[in-house]
């Protein structure tokens, strides 16, 4: 098939008969081409005809054709046009995409340009057809491959007969027949018999042209052949005997699995691998980055926990101080004796206080663990939690600076780095991971707001770095982790989400994959929730204000989700958000073929472009389909609805791309390669099946709406009868089915079935309110659509359909009938002949319908309809054959009023009815007014004071009776109606000649007859019609003579408006020719009391009643009928200015002369008013002298001139009463109508210069000084003046006055100045021979309220001028002076209408100038010189005015204002006159979807529409949290020690300040805790009480007793409570700052240290050198150096300095030699570090100074120091020392020496604090003993002896030598068992046997010992030694026992081995002898 690829060649059939022929052709190939164009070609007209014919050819199974075999070129991305490649025979059996043969006729130049293309396609089909693929064909396919083998395609388009012959040849063939029927089983025998049929027509017309056959007959045998196998089919009722061949074929769309040749991306299918690969990465809790991350959490739980018991403990204070004062109520009565001698008592009640000692006691508790836990936990918790962040911190810096690319982003800061790293994705890997772990805790309950906020902090800064070295599959990495992410997500991740679609060649991929992603169902969401559960929230939310368990419900109030499982679900604005980011407008743009620029060239497109973004959309739709499956739940609403959109969105795209296509594509047809516009319009149509039938399945989500927003008009009529089929049965679960069988034809024949009808009526109330509204609007909008294909039928349907359910159907009308009547009115405003349908529907069903009718047709656009005489019939007989309260009647009235009766809506010439109709509808209209309202005369007072409605509004809602009703219905439709000439050239002039050719009359005319009769009776409405539209009106005879008593009716009943209406049609009659009006009094009289009429002067009130009166009477000037009157004399006024008009001066004149034409008009608002406005119109059209003349005339009049003697007594009486001068202004000014004010003194203004009035006051107040009243009457009896002029008269007062209260910004305003000013700086000097002696103004102005005057005029001024610098900046100012200033608020402006800037700016300058003017005097005399004076006077301006220059500034005047005023004047009459038809709500303007360049323009404003996505995190700037640590500095102790000596000393000064807030803290607690029981005390008080009786006899108390009450009570101490109260603060504040976090850099040098010493330690071990042990070395001294008090009191300091000193001690310090004595001499020095040092002092590294080290130790011990002598001799493993080193025997003495020293200075009882050092020492002396024994036995037993003798040792030294020697007895044994605890060291020491020898040289040393001790002093000598020795009595006494039974045995067993008598006996018994000698 042409459409979806070129088949592959098909098999050839085997041989036969058929092959001798075959080959044949194949030989005479070329002759038969050559002949065939000398034949064929001059045969033009023939050839059409035949090929016409033959083009009827249709296969009637198309799904034999079905099967579309796509070629592999397409794979191989070939040319498209190489892929269709088809040749021209195939072309047309087969059209492009068909499953049906055509041939068609083409003109001349197709004919040339397709066998040109043909000849191409054959030369490429055969090199093509050997790289086809062998598979089975079509049949059309399989014929257009043989007839291309058989050489005849060349003349396809010329012998369509000989093709078809060559066609039937083949299937002639037995082989291939075989093969045909094998290929395509399908093929039914009645196919094949139409083939037959087909070859045997074609032969016949063929014959008759005499041509020579070239191929036998072979119809005939194919006829023969087919005989065996056909079967006869009997007819069937109404069935032809031979089918109708269509004359087109049937195309078929393109399946999914075909278009994605086009798109072939598998977006679903990818989802799940991009899950698997995520899955693999997002979870890393063994991450080292994990650990730290935890340990930060942790930390900041512990610091919360830390606050959180703070807290409790304030609150424990505040407990206790509530409880710590009891206060007692106490009373004590109080008597005494009043002056009545009453006894009188009363009780005088107090209170006392006691505070509760126990608890004082504990509050002083309480403020001891609250100042422990602030300076001790809370600090530590919070100083953990900064180094823990600061560890992240560093971790993430390390991160990102380990790797070159990500260094080049994150830390050099640029936005587009290379990614040409090696490592680039183990880089990006590891930044995953840590991302990974950053969304994991996401996922967690975390009720910590700054760890939630650090989290996303880095979180960010780790994603800002993945976006811009990320590819796509990272991006998706992201979405699928915020996917995952708890509810909320929208509100800070909403910019990881970033996709680029143009300008980026992986940007489609990008959208669409992640589109896919957002749109499937997220797997595995409850996995990584799973730390999210309700049980872990529920402590957090159950008090919060989320903690109700909501369940959301969808319209029909069915649940939508399980509250269990609810929680796992993202929020709607979640989505909503995530699919903002997504820039359509840029997909849309790229799809639809921008170029980079920008440009859309749509006519550029070619039919392969279009298929592509068909397909596309397609995908596109797909997805979002996808989405509306998943989301399908109530609580996802507004999110399906956003899908809903874009699907529509995608449509309308598609829409109007297509619709330029077609403009641009729609003249080529069918023969476009290798897709014609039919082609596409079926694939189109099918994107918008599609489309459709998704939205309609996400049913209760309001998505339905779009549907009637699809752009409809571009789909093919039969697509919309099935979409509207398709609609219907929405409810349908086989939609997709149902769509695949139906046809257009069966959708129309189901339509009309009222089954059908039934059925959908049920289904509209099963649905719920808004779908069902959708669903009806969906139908409207398919009807509105604009086509260029209108189908009637299907528009008729739908609007029948709309009637039927909306007000027929009873289920359902109560639901739609105003919905449906606003579906019918947009309808209808598009096809406007439907109302003709919906009339006679409803003629037929108006008793179902009844009063719901007529809303419907108040809805219907009936201005746009035109009916036709039949439907006026019908109306006719509905207004006066129905009753007034009928139906029928009603709906007549409302029809009628609906249509529109003035021009057209584009001919504002020519009426939209023709004029017979508005002749008809009156007399109509009259005739029903006649037989409903015979006896009614209902008053136009009546009827015109009510407000106007609609007929329908005062029928249904007034509760008008229907008389009332008809009667504004009659007379609003009467004046509606064009009936007279004039009303024809309202618009432009007045016609010519009449607009109708003859006028009737009235009394000639049998259809006027009713119209006589009317006029006869003297109705209203008839005498109307009369002056309308017969001669009356039309001629000024027959109006003077007859029409002006027909206008006085119309006066007198008080029908005001319709008087206006005639005098617009008639008054332009008389304009040329006025006098027959100003001379008829009855015409004058009928507009006077017209004017009476309508100001609401009551009839029979005098005219002598004074205007202040009636105003007071009647509570207004002048009604709307006048406003309506002065709006026809300012139309009149414009069109008079028209070529063959009258011009305005007729008109002003005439309306001039007849206003005036009354006594006291003056006096008359009504009459001012439009005399004001006349005034304003000849001022504009510069008019004014014929005005002006008349009132001139007049005023002399007025004044005594030219009139007689009678009147001038009158009025002389009149002034000498008092009065002043009789002026058509009444009093000194007015303030309304100020344009006659300016027209009236401009009048005096010339009488008084023609009287010489001015000029003889002038002259007197120059030449004799006098006053302005002596000049006023010297002027008088010098002139003769009939009258004498009151001072007030004068003109120069009239214009001040005037000028005073015209509104500031009245655009005659600075013209009325001028005029003042013109009189004020006169010089009158030259005139009467004088020199120039100044100006005139200051001579009016001498008296002192002229003088007020003049200052008012100043104040005046100055408001005016800030008005208008206020109006400059377009502020708008209500008022500038007092109400009647600011902005007209009685229609003199527009409230819309601003003056322009620059003019308010100008006015500001004049009246600037103008209060220059009054006020300064120095110029105003005769020697000023006028140029000279400063700029601010404007000379160029004063000079004019004081050489009296007449010319209006006229640059000052609003001129556009002016213009403004008079155009709404005109426009308030147009509206009346002219129809004005809103258009109503529902009656939008419907889009032309086929229009190309307003597609155009949709398409570009659309993409302008869209919200911009947030944009891309910033790239925030990475620095390392720390400074980094130098390698010079590690190898350097100078610089290492530098730099950590900056740090610690910053630690230490935190810690002394943190010390010094501790220690303030306790203090102030203490004086609080002093302070508090000073608070309260029971003071002793003295009052006196004034005690009364009741009294007696209604009379008081004559005197109080006066008692004194003394008490103890309650008393406060202010000054206490005060001090309380500073103390509290100073605590909270201490407290405030102790709880603060500390310094960043505080943190930061503690990590700066940590990080050196790592990194020094790190380098010794892996090359441990002196050079770097030195560096260690001082950095521990260093640290050493920091520590103190405050440092170790501080928590952590406390925790930094000793994790510093351990780790530098254990490594540099701890086994090295040369730092023994120094770290002991540290120690020594400062005794608080021996705990911190000791670990590390290891004297036996060095075993030279052991000794050394150990006497300074035994040099140090003291009382106060026993603690740290103990922790130093526990570090002298002194068995080592003695095995490792071997020390000399001097060493080792010195040693001993030393040990007995520091046992000495224990003493004889040691105390219990230097207990523990003693015992070390006695081990040590033992061990010393044990060592190589004897070699200090001797000197042991010296040491001791020689101390024991002073009492210096303790017994415990003798046990513990008793112990070495092993010589305690059992008793001492049972007592050294017993002290056991004392001397534990005893207990371990080894005992050492004595020889004999050593035993007896022992007894013999003691005994010298002992006896040398006794001889040593008289007193021992004398007493003995027991005294001194007592204490070591038991030891000494038991080691002598010892030695001597060792002695004794050894003697023994020595003599018992010698013989009796020996030498060695004797010898025994003199030492025996001896010894005792010695005890003695």
């Amino acid at each position: 098939m042409a459409e979806a690829a070129r088949p592959p060649r098909r098999e050839r059939p085997k041989p036969g008969r058929g092959k001798a022929k075959e080959k044949k052709k194949k030989c005479s190939d070329e002759p038969q081409k050559q002949d065939l164009d000398k034949v064929f070609l001059p045969n033009k007209a023939r050839d059409q005809e035949v090929t016409s014919r033959a083009s009827e050819v249709q296969v009637e199974h198309p799904e034999v054709f079905a099967e579309i075999q796509l070629s592999d070129e397409v794979e191989d991305g070939k040319n498209v046009n190489d892929m269709y490649d088809i040749p021209l025979t195939s072309l047309t059996l087969a059209d492009e995409g068909s499953r049906s043969a055509t041939l068609e006729p083409l003109t001349q130049g197709e004919e040339f340009r397709a066998s040109l293309l043909h000849e191409k396609c054959r030369e490429r089909s055969e090199e093509d057809g050997r790289n086809k693929l062998e598979k089975p064909q079509s049949l059309m396919e399989a014929l257009a491959n043989q007839s291309e083998n058989s050489g005849i395609a060349e003349s396809t388009f010329k012998c369509s007969a000989a093709c078809t012959q060559s066609l039937m040849g083949i299937v002639r063939d037995k082989g291939t027949e075989k093969v045909q029927e094998a290929t395509n089983p399908a093929l039914s025998l009645e196919a094949q018999s139409v083939l037959s049929q087909l070859s045997n027509e074609a032969e016949e017309r063929a014959q008759p042209s005499g041509l020579k056959t070239l191929y036998p007959d072979l119809s005939a045998e194919l006829s023969q052949e087919r005989l065996t196998t056909l079967a006869v089919k009997p007819l069937l009722r109404n069935e032809r005997l031979y089918p109708e061949i269509p004359s087109e074929p049937e195309l078929v769309p393109f399946t999914k699995e075909q278009l994605k040749i086009f798109e072939p991306c598998s977006w679903l299918e990818n989802v799940d691998s991009y899950m698997e690969e995520f899955e693999h990465i997002a979870h890393q809790d063994r991450h080292e980055f994990h650990e730290l991350l935890l340990n930060y959490w942790r930390c900041r739980k512990q610091l919360l926990l830390a606050e959180a018991e703070l807290q409790a403990m304030t609150s424990d204070c505040q407990s206790a101080k509530d409880r710590l004062w009891t206060f007692k109520e106490e009373q004590q009565s109080v008597k005494g004796i009043c002056a009545d001698q009453c006894q009188v008592s009363e009780y005088h009640r107090y209170q006392t206080v006691e505070m509760n000692e126990s608890v004082l006691g504990e509050l002083k508790r309480l403020f001891e663990a609250k100042t422990e836990h602030v300076h001790q936990t809370l600090v530590l918790h919070s100083y953990t939690s900064m180094l823990s962040r600061l560890q992240v911190e560093s971790y993430i810096y390390g991160l990102l600076n380990s790797s070159s690319l990500l260094r080049s982003v994150a830390v050099q800061q640029q936005e587009q780095a290379s990614k040409q790293s090696e490592n680039l994705s183990s880089d990006l890997g590891h930044l995953k991971e840590c991302v990974s772990i950053l969304f994991g805790f996401t996922r967690r309950v975390i009720e910590d707001p700054q760890f939630q906020s650090d989290l996303l902090l880095w979180l960010q800064r780790l994603v800002s770095v993945l976006q811009r070295v990320g590819c796509p599959g990272d991006h998706l990495f992201l979405l699928n982790h915020i996917l995952r992410c708890p509810a909320g997500v929208s509100g800070w991740a909403a910019s990881f989400i970033q996709i680029k679609v143009l300008d980026n060649p992986s940007g489609v991929f990008h959208f669409m994959q992640s589109l896919a992603l957002l749109m499937s169902p997220i797997k595995n969401r409850a996995d990584f929730m799973c730390h999210m559960t309700p049980s872990e929230r529920k402590s957090s939310t159950s008090s919060g204000k989320e903690s109700g368990n909501w369940t959301l419900v969808d319209e029909g109030g069915e649940e939508d989700e399980d509250p269990e499982t609810s929680w796992i679900l993202l929020l709607e604005d979640d989505l909503i958000v995530l699919l903002s980011q997504f820039p359509f407008h840029e997909l849309f743009q790229h799809f639809l073929g921008f170029n980079s620029k920008g440009d859309y060239f749509p006519e550029k497109t070619t039919p392969q472009e279009m298929m592509k973004i068909f397909a596309f959309a397609n995908s596109l739709v797909e997805l979002l389909a996808v989405g509306l499956e998943t989301f399908n739940r109530a609580r996802y609403r507004q999110f399906v609805k956003r899908i809903g959109h874009l699907i529509r969105m995608t449509v309308c795209y598609v829409s109007d791309h297509w619709a330029q296509y077609v403009s641009c594509n729609k003249e080529y047809g069918s023969i476009m390669h290798p897709y014609s516009v039919e082609k596409l319009q079926v694939e189109f149509d099918e994107l918008f099946l599609r489309a459709v039938l998704h939205v309609l399945k996400a049913k209760r989500l309001g998505v339905w709406q779009f549907m009637s927003e699809m752009p409809y008009g571009t789909i093919s009529s039969g697509m919309l009868w099935k979409l509207f089929f398709i609609m219907h049965c929405a409810e349908n679960e086989h939609l997709e089915n149902l769509c695949s069988t139906m046809q257009p034809a069966d959708c129309k024949h189901k339509l009309r079935d009222p089954e059908h009808i039934e059925n959908f009526e049920k289904n509209l109330t099963s649905m719920n309110c808004s779908e069902e509204i959708c669903l009806l609007t969906t139908f409207a909008q398919m009807a509105q659509a604009k086509r260029a294909d209108v189908d009637e039928d299907f528009i008729r349907v739908i609007v029948l359909e709309i009637y039927e359910v909306s007000y027929v159907s009873i289920s359902t009308r109560e639901t739609f009938s105003k919905v449906g009547r606003e579906l019918l009115g947009a309808i209808t405003g598009v096809h406007t002949g439907i109302i003709s349908v919906l009339l006679d529907r409803v003629r037929d069903t108006i008793e179902k319908v009844g009063m719901v009718s007529l809303y419907l047709f108040k809805e219907l656009p009936l201005y746009l309809w035109e009916p036709s005489s039949s439907e006026i019939a019908l109306i006719r007989d509905w207004l006066l054959n129905y009753n007034l309260n009928t139906v029928e009647n009603k709906l007549a009235c409302i029809i009628l009023e609906g249509l529109n009766w003035g021009f057209g809506e584009h001919d504002t010439t020519t009426l939209h009815l023709d004029p017979a109709v508005h002749a008809e509808v009156a007399l109509m209209i009259l005739e029903a007014y006649q037989k409903y309202l015979p006896q009614k005369p209902y008053g136009g007072l009546l009827s015109e004071s009510i407000k106007q409605v609609s007929y329908l509004a005062s029928v249904v809602r007034y509760g008008e009776t229907p008389e009332t009703s008809f009667n504004q219905w009659a007379w609003g439709l009467i004046l509606r109606l064009k009936l007279h000439r004039n009303d024809h050239g309202v618009q432009q002039r007045w016609p010519a000649v009449p607009a109708f050719s003859t006028m009737l009359d009235m009394t000639e005319s049998v259809m006027l007859h009713p119209l006589l009769k009317a006029v006869k009776s003297g109705i209203p409405i008839g005498c109307y019609l009369a002056l309308a539209m017969t001669t009356l009106g039309h001629s000024i005879e027959k109006f003077c003579a007859e029409g002006i008593p027909l206008l006085g009716i119309l006066v007198q009943s008080r029908y005001l408006r319709t008087v206006v209406h005639v005098l617009d049609k008639v008054l332009p009659l008389f304009y040329p020719c006025q006098y027959y009006l100003l001379k008829n009094e009855q015409f004058l009289s009928y507009i006077q009391l017209f004017l009476h009429l309508d100001s609401g002067v009551p009839q029979g009130m005098t005219q002598q009643v004074t205007h202040k009166v009636t105003q007071h009477l009647t509570g207004a000037s002048y009604g709307e009928n006048v406003e309506l009157l002065n709006s026809v004399i300012q139309t009149h006024i414009f069109v008079s200015r028209q070529p063959d008009g009258v011009w305005p001066a007729a008109v002003l004149e005439f309306w001039a002369q007849v206003l005036t034409a009354q006594q006291l008009w003056h006096r008359e608002r009504a009459t001012l008013y439009l005399l004001d406005h006349l005034c304003k119109a000849a001022f504009q059209y510069s008019q004014e002298d014929g005005v002006q003349k008349l009132l001139y005339q007049q005023h002399k009049n007025a004044l005594g001139y030219h009139c007689d003697k009678g009147l001038l007594s009158s009025l002389v009486s009149w002034i000498v009463a008092g009065n002043v001068t009789p002026s058509f202004i009444e009093g000194n000014a007015n303030s309304t109508q100020v344009w006659f004010s300016w027209m009236v003194l401009n009048m005096e203004s010339i009488f008084e210069e023609d009287s010489q009035l001015r000029r003889v006051v002038e002259g007197e107040l120059v030449i004799n000084a006098l006053t302005p009243d002596q000049a006023l009457k010297k002027a008088q009896a010098q002139l003769k003046l009939p009258i004498v002029p009151s001072l007030q008269r004068l003109m120069i007062y009239r214009w001040a006055h005037q000028a005073l209260v015209t509104p500031a910004d009245h655009p005659l305003l600075p013209l009325i100045w001028q005029k003042f000013f013109l009189l004020y700086l006169h010089r009158p000097g030259p005139q009467y021979g004088l020199p120039v002696d100044g100006c005139i103004g200051r001579r009016f102005f001498q008296s002192p309220a002229q003088v007020n005057l003049l200052s008012a005029m100043k104040q005046r001024l100055t408001e005016v001028a800030d008005f208008h610098h206020a109006a400059s900046k377009a502020l708008r100012v209500e008022s500038a002076a007092d109400g009647s200033e600011g902005l007209s608020q009685k229609g003199n402006c527009s409230p819309d209408y601003l003056t322009s800037p620059e003019l308010h700016k100008e006015l500001v300058r004049l009246f600037n100038v103008f209060v220059l003017w009054l006020e300064e005097e120095s110029f105003q005399k005769g020697d000023a010189y006028i140029p000279s004076l400063p700029k601010q006077y404007d000379v160029y301006r004063l000079a004019k005015i004081m050489q009296n220059q007449q010319d209006l500034w006229m640059e000052y005047v609003n001129i556009e204002r002016i213009q403004h005023e008079f155009q709404e004047a005109v426009n308030l009459w147009l509206q009346v006159k002219l129809e004005s038809h809103a258009t109503t709500s529902t009656l939008s303007v419907q889009t032309d979807f086929t229009n190309p360049l307003s597609a155009k323009e949709r398409i570009l404003s659309n993409l302008k529409k869209y919200d911009a996505p947030k944009p891309p995190l910033p790239l925030q700037p990475v620095k390392p949290p720390v400074p980094v640590v130098s390698s010079a500095s590690l190898v350097s102790q100078k610089e290492a020690t530098q730099l950590v000596r900056m740090d610690l000393k910053n630690l230490q000064q935190h810690a002394k300040t943190a010390a010094r807030r501790e220690t303030q803290q306790v203090a102030l607690d203490s004086e609080i805790l002093d302070t508090i029981p000073k608070l309260y005390i029971n003071r002793e008080e003295q009052i006196t009480r004034e005690l009364k009786c009741p009294g007696t006899s209604n009379k008081s108390c004559q005197g109080a007793a006066l008692v004194t009450v003394q008490f103890e009570g309650k008393h406060k101490n202010e000054s206490v409570s005060q001090q309380l109260h500073a103390l509290r603060k100073e605590v909270k504040l201490l407290q405030a700052e102790a709880t603060k976090p500390p310094f960043l850099s505080i943190v930061e040098a503690a990590v700066h240290v940590e990080n050196l010493i790592t990194a020094l330690i790190n380098i010794y071990k892996r090359q441990p050198t002196s050079r770097i042990q030195k560096v260690g070395i001082s950095l521990f001294f260093a640290v050493i150096d920091f520590v103190c008090d405050e440092t170790q009191r501080h928590p952590p300091t406390r925790q930094f300095f000793t994790s510093c000193i351990e780790i530098l001690g254990q490594v540099f310090i701890s086994g090295t030699k040369s730092e023994c004595k120094l770290v002991l001499q540290t120690i020594l020095r400062n005794r608080r570090l021996c705990n911190l040092l000791s670990p590390y002092f290891t004297p036996v590294a060095s075993p030279d100074e052991f000794v050394n080290l150990y006497e300074k130790v035994v040099a140090f011990l003291s009382d106060d120091n026993s603690d740290v002598v103990f922790t130093l001799l526990t570090k002298f493993d002194l068995p080592q020392w003695l095995n490792l080193t071997k020390p000399p025997l001097s060493h080792r003495t010195r040693l001993l020496e030393s040990i007995h020293l520091a046992l000495s200075a224990c003493g004889l009882e040691p105390e219990e604090d230097i207990l523990m050092p003693f015992n070390i020492f006695c081990k040590h002396w033992t061990d010393l003993l044990q060592y190589q024994f004897p070699d200090h036995y001797s000197d042991f037993l010296r040491l001791l002896m020689q101390s024991s003798s002073e009492q210096l040792l303790s017994p415990d030294c003798w046990k513990a030598l008793l112990r070495t020697l092993g010589c305690c007895t059992s008793e001492t044994e049972r007592r050294s068992k017993g002290d056991s605890t004392k001397s534990p060291v005893l207990r371990n020491a080894a005992k050492i046997l004595l020889s004999a020898e050593q035993v007896t040289e022992t007894i013999e040393w003691l005994c010298k010992s002992f006896c040398k001790l006794r001889l040593a002093s008289l007193d021992f000598r004398s007493f003995g030694l027991f005294s001194k020795w007592s204490p070591y009595m038991t030891e000494v006494k038991t080691l002598l026992e010892y030695l001597v039974k060792r002695l004794i045995g050894s003697e023994v067993v020595s003599i018992a081995q010698e013989p009796v008598g020996s030498s060695r006996i004797l010898a025994g018994n003199v030492h025996k002898s001896k010894l005792f000698k010695e005890r003695s």
